[in-house]
């Protein structure tokens, strides 16, 4: 597996592969064009530990990923990532796997999953209704920038600015919810920021686990809106409950609403709860993350 040398991104399959080393061991190229502004995505990074994760504890697809929780210890940049799976328990219903990643010889993140058998004995059934959004726009409909945009405008993708992270630019964002990040916009008395809207990657791909941890941290965070100055949030911890029955080749291929929410800024951290849908309602996950919320400067 070659090493990346310049911001020039791959595709998604190919920028998160994993190759088998053997005994648990698998190796990564972080590729810097799927970087968040100061290192590799948390979400691309949970990409990679679902492939690694699927590769060596479910190879044969019997069971779904259900939880994956990712603790990010260290900035990951571009080149090669070691990561070690351990399969700890499998059970008759449930399978617990850890992961253990490193870089240049530091561990970079840990992480711990449980995958389930499929048609679990239900208790009960209650589902969230998705948001009323306008529909998402046909893949190759062209971009309008911010200071054109309207929420109900189904026949644009978003156009960044050059200086957004380059993951920013290696997917399609329409947005339906929230305003612009770093507007100063003043949150009315007990309203939370929020954020999200359809994500899609440029070319067709399957609604695989894979590519739904990548949805749960793609985004901008909500947090950015009400500022008025640059901030930067890296993630200090994700976790993603896989809430829909993904098989290994993935849902067909389809737009994703991510709609992310905040609701408390204090102390330097901020906390970021996410839900993923289709568009025919389907909840594909929800997400959870902790981050460190500091100025730029």
């Amino acid at each position: 597996m070659s090493q990346s040398t310049d911001s020039r991104a791959r595709s998604f399959d190919d920028a998160s592969a994993v190759e088998p080393l053997g005994d648990g061991r698998f190796l990564a190229d972080i590729d810097a064009g799927w970087s968040a502004p100061t290192a590799a995505n948390g979400g691309y990074l949970a990409a990679i530990v679902v492939r690694a994760i699927e590769l060596h504890a479910d190879p044969l697809g019997l069971r779904r990923l259900r939880s994956l929780t990712l603790h990010y210890l260290r900035p990951a940049g571009a080149g090669p990532l070691e990561l070690q799976v351990e399969l700890v328990r499998e059970g008759r219903r449930i399978s617990n796997v850890r992961v253990r990643a490193t870089q240049d010889g530091r561990e970079v993140l840990s992480a711990l999953a449980a995958l389930a058998v499929p048609d679990l004995p239900a208790a009960g059934t209650w589902l969230l209704p998705p948001p009323v959004v306008a529909a998402a726009p046909p893949r190759r409909a062209p971009r309008i920038t911010a200071d054109r945009w309207r929420r109900d405008d189904d026949a644009h993708w978003l156009a960044l600015f050059d200086g957004a992270p380059a993951i920013s630019h290696r997917v399609q964002l329409a947005p339906r919810f929230g305003g612009v990040p770093f507007s100063g916009r003043e949150l009315p008395p007990g309203e939370g920021p929020e954020a999200g809207g359809w994500i899609t990657l440029p070319e067709p791909h399957p609604v695989d686990a894979a590519y739904v941890a990548l949805c749960t941290d793609v985004w901008w965070p909500p947090g950015f809106e009400p500022l008025d100055r640059p901030a930067v949030a890296p993630t200090i911890d994700l976790t993603i409950h896989f809430r829909a029955d993904i098989p290994p080749a993935g849902l067909p291929d389809q737009p994703v609403l991510g709609w992310f929410r905040s609701t408390t800024a204090r102390d330097g951290l901020v906390e970021e709860d996410g839900l993923l849908f289709l568009g025919d309602g389907t909840l594909l996950a929800h997400s959870r993350q902790l981050a460190i919320f500091m100025p730029v400067d």
